[in-house]
């Protein structure tokens, strides 16, 4: 059995004046309390959980469970920063502090229709009343009603028969946070996943090279199918982005520099959502069982080997596009696993001999007569590689 945790986000439909300063004031608290709770630590370090709790109950109008989830939070922060204290500065937290719910403590109701929203707020006791409309679409649709009536909806669009691997869901915590002046609501949930049992000893892999140029080629050694995923464009808008935000920094334009980030990872974020999925399609298409990845957790550490790279390195997510290839994957029910990167680019899959000059640009040629993209060629090796632990 494998574990998949994703996480679903629903805007607040049309919430009245009203609704936004409570959440506002709400949000307001929960940052007040987080700030006190890391100071109530540092000034008494051998405090118990309880007494803090006290002590936060003492002056504050938010429900007590979300007291404990800000207590939570803020122990944790300082936790992290004890251990850490030479490379982090104090946890101080902003006002516009996201709040957070315990899994228990939110709730959703279907009402004429209508999805609504249940959680603890200032308002008192939480009554079928004081549920919230949410927005949905079919894809948040689908996995909403999946938790609410542990039955999948087969009509819905984005119904996979893949899915029918899934053999639980579960809800996880929630948080409510203003972004644009809309308000959303996002909850985690964990599916429980049945692996598909291996029969073939033959079994397929895909191996996905990931890199600059290149930001992915998924290749299958044993049948010499490949599908190449090509960075140009992406490259294109890193060095955009890249050229605005020196001119920004320049400018001492804070605001603006910040927005245009969150931009350029939302770009980011989309392309590794469509590549994930293709890939994954891809290996469904040849019968593979088990995409294979290059460990790269020293990626960053590689970046003196290119001059004019740094921020395509530093840009460029290779931990998100795999965990979205992760979590994608075991929905399907297809294993990853991890393989040692060590010169995938530079062995021939053909006959194994491993020479630096065989790879020129983005061609490789091998004495033995084998001749390939480089990149393609790179897949191949590590979908034959043997796996390591990951």
């Amino acid at each position: 059995m494998k574990e998949v945790t994703m996480t679903i986000k629903l805007p607040l439909f049309e919430p009245t004046k009203l609704k936004q300063e409570m959440y506002q004031t709400m949000r307001n608290e929960f940052s007040r309390l987080l700030n006190r709770a890391v100071d109530i630590k540092r000034t008494n370090p051998k405090i118990a959980v309880t007494d803090i709790d006290k002590l936060l109950k003492q002056d504050s109008i938010l429900p007590t469970t979300t007291q404990q989830e800000a207590r939570k939070l803020a122990l944790s922060r300082y936790d992290d920063w004890k251990k850490n204290q030479k490379t982090k500065s104090f946890p101080r937290f902003k006002e516009k502090q996201t709040i957070l719910f315990n899994n228990q403590n939110w709730h959703f109701r279907y009402d004429n229709g209508y999805l609504k929203l249940g959680i603890p707020t200032i308002e008192g006791r939480l009554t079928l009343e004081k549920y919230v409309p949410v927005r949905t679409n079919e894809y948040t649709s689908f996995w909403v009603h999946f938790l609410l009536n542990g039955e999948m909806d087969k009509t819905n669009k984005y119904y996979d028969s893949s899915f029918e691997q899934i053999i639980d869901i579960k809800k996880g915590n929630g948080q409510l946070y203003e972004k644009k002046k809309r308000w959303y609501f996002a909850f985690s949930i964990t599916l429980t996943v049945k692996e598909k049992e291996n029969t073939d000893e033959t079994e397929k892999s895909v191996g996905v090279d990931r890199g600059l140029r290149m930001i992915a080629v998924a290749g299958c050694g044993q049948t010499g199918e490949y599908k190449i995923f090509n960075g140009r464009y992406l490259g294109h808008i890193r060095r955009k982005y890249h050229r605005l935000r020196k001119q920004l920094q320049k400018a001492k334009n804070m605001k603006a520099l910040k927005r245009l980030e969150n931009k350029e990872q939302r770009v980011i974020d989309y392309w590794n959502h469509v590549i994930s999925k293709k890939i994954i399609r891809f290996a469904e298409q040849i019968g593979a069982k088990t995409i294979k990845l290059e460990d790269l957790s020293g990626i960053r550490k590689m970046k003196k080997h290119w001059k004019q790279s740094n921020r395509n390195i530093h840009s460029w997510a290779f931990y998100d596009l795999e965990i979205k290839i992760q979590y994608k994957a075991k929905l399907k029910g297809l294993k990853v696993e991890y393989v040692d990167p060590y010169k995938t680019s530079q062995e021939c899959f053909q006959c194994g001999k491993v020479k630096k000059t065989n790879r020129r640009g983005p061609l490789y040629t091998c004495s033995c007569g084998y001749k390939k993209q480089a990149d393609v060629n790179a897949s191949f090796v590590i979908s034959t590689r043997p796996s390591i632990a990951g």
